[in-house]
């Protein structure tokens, strides 16, 4: 509407002068500015009901500098041609809540369905959201325009580097005992509150584990057999550093907070990879508490890399540590692995490596976790 107003303020400056001069020939022109005027305000208000528009993302997943295509599509149902047209983008990564805004130019939009799209590079992992907020709609002349507004969003989530960390299980570990909301669909266990399956009697089994009800339906004897629960020996505790007000530039990923999820990433991946269920936990934004996430394949890992860019990036008001004890004090694990925000890497309150040194990726790479 700016456009509109200063339109206005030229046309009274226009009769002003003519009235001064007594010019006939400006007060024409007066008169043609605000018949050009009125015609554009009436035709803008029109033409903005024939256009839609419309943000989104061919693809929700990629990894740090990789090349990510934003598609604006602009829907024209008049037959007359929008030659200029600006579109108000924003971009917030949700995990550290950092927003950027900005006018983008669009080329001319035609009668029925146009796309445009505008190559992006995102440096840091996190959800994005891009949302077209606004159009520009401009008239024949592209000296008035007016807003129309959009409000229509796209999420695209760019997963942190993983760097691979060296794990060793032993048995002990790999078979942990302990109590577990999952179990193992392969082997047979000891826990009575699960079956895991029925067989026919052999020689050895307890006449308690006779399923008569099902051996009276048929002619041979039939045994339950209880379920493995498959527990987690280890719980992976992440306290973020502190955010700091200005990053550094784009070509620098130094940030703590992408180091802090790059460590993060590599180490959950690598004790996934080596067959390793565990928890991690963190404080949550949404949530205003303590929750975690049990990782057993790589399905679980994306699913929990989704959960923790897309809740925030927040530092929790007591040490997680504390926290978890307090909220999990029945809980018996073998392990307690805590990333804090000094960056270092401890285990079993014993650090392990300190990683806020410039050759942090090197001294991931040559890091070996003894479980």
């Amino acid at each position: 509407m700016i456009s509109f107003v200063i339109g206005a303020l030229v046309t009274v400056f226009t009769f002003y002068i003519a009235l001064i001069y007594a010019s006939v020939t400006i007060g024409l022109l007066g008169f043609a500015e605000a018949i050009l005027l009125v015609l554009a305000f009436l035709f803008l208000l029109w033409y903005r009901r024939k256009i839609e528009a419309d943000i989104q993302i061919p693809i929700a997943v990629a990894e740090p500098g990789e090349k990510v295509r934003l598609t604006l599509a602009v829907k024209n149902h008049s037959r007359i041609s929008c030659m200029k047209i600006k579109y108000r983008i924003t971009c917030e990564n949700a995990f550290i809540g950092k927003s950027e805004r900005a006018w983008q130019k669009g080329a001319p939009v035609y009668h029925g369905k146009n796309e445009y799209q505008q190559v992006i590079y995102p440096e840091y992992a996190g959800n994005y959201e891009f949302g077209l907020k606004k159009i520009k709609i401009y008239d024949l002349t592209g000296l008035f325009c007016i807003t129309k507004k959009v409000g229509r969003s796209c999420n695209v989530m760019i997963f942190p580097e993983l760097i691979s960390v060296g794990v060793h299980v032993s048995e002990h570990t790999r078979n942990f005992f302990g109590e577990a909301d999952v179990y193992d669909d392969f082997h047979p266990g000891d826990d009575p509150s699960e079956i895991f399956g029925v067989r026919e009697f052999r020689a050895g089994d307890k006449m308690q584990s006779i399923h008569w009800k099902l051996s009276a339906k048929s002619d041979d004897l039939l045994v339950r057999e209880n379920s493995q629960p498959k527990a987690c020996p280890l719980v992976f505790l992440l306290e973020p550093p502190h955010m700091k007000k200005k990053w550094k530039k784009k070509n620098a990923k130094t940030n703590n907070e992408e180091k802090f999820l790059t460590v993060m990433a590599g180490v959950v991946f690598s004790l996934m990879d080596a067959a390793c269920p565990h928890y991690v936990a963190w404080y949550s934004v949404s949530r205003k508490d303590v929750v975690r996430i049990r990782i057993d394949d790589e399905e679980s890992f994306y699913m929990f890399l989704c959960y923790y860019l897309a809740d925030g990036y927040v530092t929790a008001p007591q040490p997680l540590p504390t926290m978890y004890k307090e909220k999990y004090k029945r809980e018996n694990l073998l392990y307690t692995m805590y990333l804090d925000a000094s960056m270092h890497l401890i285990l079993n309150d014993k650090e392990i490596v300190s990683l806020d040194e410039k050759d942090w990726k090197e001294k991931m790479e040559t890091m070996e976790l003894m479980l």
